[in-house]
């Protein structure tokens, strides 16, 4: 099936570019194994973290679906991945075996933008709040529904949290610090407990 997609496979180390802003790209890429994020520079060398990608999400897909000449995100291995790229033109395009799987992948990259589209909404709630106490606590409590528990582990560090939230670093601890002396919550590095 990858033969007749002409999908290539490639493994990335830890801190690896998978895809770098500013790069042609005409494939959609899937993680197979490993994680990565999504990330993207302002003007001024500031970084956001647009989204945090793990098994069987996609990538890229909606610029080479525009059409985009060039890439504005960098996509960055946080553990080591193996990525399979499929040209874009095959995804769209029926094989000449005419087989199901065309229709099932085509399918299911559906069902993967919809999901991706609902989760930028909810990333847009979290940065439309105001205050960085809104942020961290919008963003905490959507983590516990998503994951059913009110204690859990996020995927980043305080300074990709801060990216994430597009909030400062500094802000955003003492923020923590205040939420956790409030009693909204508990936390240890990435740990948090929400009460």
């Amino acid at each position: 099936m990858l033969k007749c997609l002409d999908a290539s496979e490639k493994k990335y180390e830890k801190n690896d570019i998978i895809l770098l802003a500013g790069t042609k790209v005409t494939s959609v890429g899937i993680i197979m194994e490993g994680s990565a994020q999504i990330t993207r520079e302002d003007a001024e060398g500031n970084r956001a973290i647009l989204s945090e990608l793990s098994r069987a999400d996609l990538f890229a897909e909606a610029y080479v679906a525009a059409g985009y000449q060039d890439v504005p995100i960098t996509v960055i291995a946080t553990a080591a991945c193996r990525v399979v790229w499929i040209p874009f033109s095959k995804v769209v395009a029926r094989c000449s075996f005419a087989c199901d799987f065309h229709r099932i992948l085509v399918e299911n990259m559906l069902k993967v933008i919809a999901v991706k589209n609902i989760w930028m909404n909810e990333k847009m709630r979290i940065l439309s709040c105001k205050t960085t106490k809104e942020k961290l606590l919008t963003y905490l409590a959507d983590y516990s529904e998503r994951v059913g528990k009110n204690k859990f582990k996020i995927p980043f560090t305080r300074n990709e949290l801060a990216d994430y939230l597009s909030v400062d670093r500094s802000a955003m601890s003492r923020e923590l610090g205040k939420l956790r002396d409030e009693g909204y919550l508990k936390f240890d590095k990435n740990e948090f407990e929400v009460l």
